[in-house]
């Protein structure tokens, strides 16, 4: 992505990150598996003049938005889609700051958040007999829906949904708690806990337990397509608020 970055008529690349003016603004990717790669110029001109220049140049590939206007710096995020089961998303942020004396440097974050894969430890083993599916309701007075489940080819699908799922790459962040599951699997019907899938909260994220020990956390795309599922493997009529 850095690479396709083309700088402007007569910069000249920095070996290193110069001093920049104070005030000026970061950006970041609120992911846990992120990959950067920054390259910085040097170029006489207006920065404004400068960025509208390169908004003119890059591969057409990229979609462009506008994030921070000046000063003492202005940029355009450019993005590529996210690719499925690898990269969840692909930005480069082009920064243009006015540092004085008629020049302009430009700094090229291009950043990565990338999806790891999922040990296969960290599944629903094969050995579980029972799920027991519960619905927390809405509202202080509401009670929770319950149902638990033996037929052993529900059971079966409802593991596979929840072992089809991603590792979860958002990090740090103030989600909702969203209205989500609670998946409780048992080896057998009235027996311990044996793995545990609880969610998603407002940013997808699923909670997952294997024999009370929490596991990194998982990810859904789609909450109204898990729930669903959810419901439809199970049978049960449920009515989601």
């Amino acid at each position: 992505m850095l690479a396709q970055f083309v700088p402007p008529p007569g910069a000249v690349r920095l070996k290193g990150k110069p001093t920049l003016p104070g005030g000026s603004p970061g950006m970041g990717l609120v992911y846990t598996a992120v990959a950067h790669a920054t390259g910085y110029w040097r170029v006489r001109g207006d920065a404004t003049a400068l960025l509208a220049w390169e908004k003119a140049h890059m591969p057409k590939s990229f979609s462009q938005q506008d994030v921070i206007i000046g000063p003492p710096s202005w940029n355009t995020v450019y993005t590529l889609p996210p690719v499925p089961g690898k990269f969840a998303v692909r930005e480069l942020n082009a920064q243009f700051y006015a540092v004085g004396g008629g020049e302009t440097v430009i700094m090229a974050d291009a950043m990565v958040a990338w999806e790891p894969p999922r040990p296969a430890a960290e599944a629903v083993p094969s050995s579980v007999k029972a799920v027991t599916i519960e619905l927390e309701a809405p509202g202080p007075s509401a009670s929770a829906q319950r149902a638990t489940v033996t037929s052993a080819a529900v059971v079966r699908r409802l593991a596979a949904l929840v072992n089809g799922l991603p590792l979860s790459t958002i990090g740090a962040a103030l989600c909702g708690s969203g209205l989500g599951f609670t998946l409780t699997f048992r080896a057998t019907a009235g027996g311990p806990p044996v793995a545990v899938a609880q969610g998603p909260d407002g940013c997808g994220a699923v909670t997952f337990q294997l024999n009370g020990k929490s596991q990194p956390d998982l990810m859904v795309t789609s909450q109204s397509s898990y729930d669903t599922a959810v419901l439809k493997i199970a049978g049960l009529p449920w009515k989601l608020p």
